[in-house]
């Protein structure tokens, strides 16, 4: 292999997370928590302080946005969240850059495709359908479908074996520690993309095998 070639990985099997991978849902996102902490009094917080705590899922984000509230309040916030989120799902929300192209070339290479976020599973498949991408994808799980979400490997586990994959053919890419997190504990190849909303300093920490910049360089990496 010449200077700078890259040594792509042997894939039968893509995860991809869902927020900040390959859509930008943060406006949305942001807009919904914002209309919610008003809805308990809290004062709005800005963009850069909602993202950083986007990924966990809709619980963590209210838990650390309201941290002086118990279980259930937050349990309270949560459904009053979803309520606004519902209703302004898509307003601000859309592909990033390349992800169209890169999905389509990957399903003509017949790789098996899946999303593993931890988004509720309804509003997933919404987002999904409405973007016209949801044909690509033979499984979607959301945060809500299994006892545990992300970072566990959990879910990781269940996408391989309902798909017959195996661990060391397959790479999760994601925007998040979550993602590599729990990729790694299921035996996965780990990619993390810079741009998303946690940036490549918390991606390298996490120990992701690859970091990249643009949604498209996964076909530099990938075979």
């Amino acid at each position: 292999m010449g200077a700078g070639e890259i040594e792509k990985l042997d894939t039968d099997l893509i995860i991809f997370d869902l927020d900040g991978t390959l859509i930008d849902s943060s406006e949305d996102i942001a807009w919904a928590a914002n209309r919610t902490l008003g809805a308990f009094g809290y004062r709005e917080r800005d963009l850069p302080a909602i993202k950083e705590h986007i990924g966990w899922g809709v619980k963590p984000l209210l838990e650390k946005l309201m941290p002086e509230e118990g279980p259930d309040k937050i349990a309270e916030a949560r459904e009053k969240f979803l309520e606004f989120y519902g209703s302004h799902l898509l307003v601000d929300t859309s592909l990033y850059q390349g992800v169209e192209d890169t999905l389509r070339y990957f399903r003509d290479l017949d790789k098996k495709m899946a999303i593993i976020t931890n988004k509720p599973l309804g509003l997933t498949r919404r987002i999904l359908e409405e973007l016209n991408i949801a044909g690509h994808f033979k499984m979607v799980l959301g945060g809500d479908s299994l006892p545990n979400k992300k970072p566990h490997p959990e879910p990781v586990e269940k996408t391989l074996n309902g798909l017959d994959a195996r661990p060391e053919k397959t790479v999760i890419v994601g925007d998040s520690p979550v993602d590599c997190e729990a990729g790694r504990a299921a035996g996965t190849n780990t990619i993390g993309v810079s741009y998303g909303f946690r940036g490549r300093g918390e991606l390298e920490d996490a120990g992701c095998d690859i970091i990249i910049d643009r949604f498209s360089e996964l076909k530099d990496y990938l075979r």
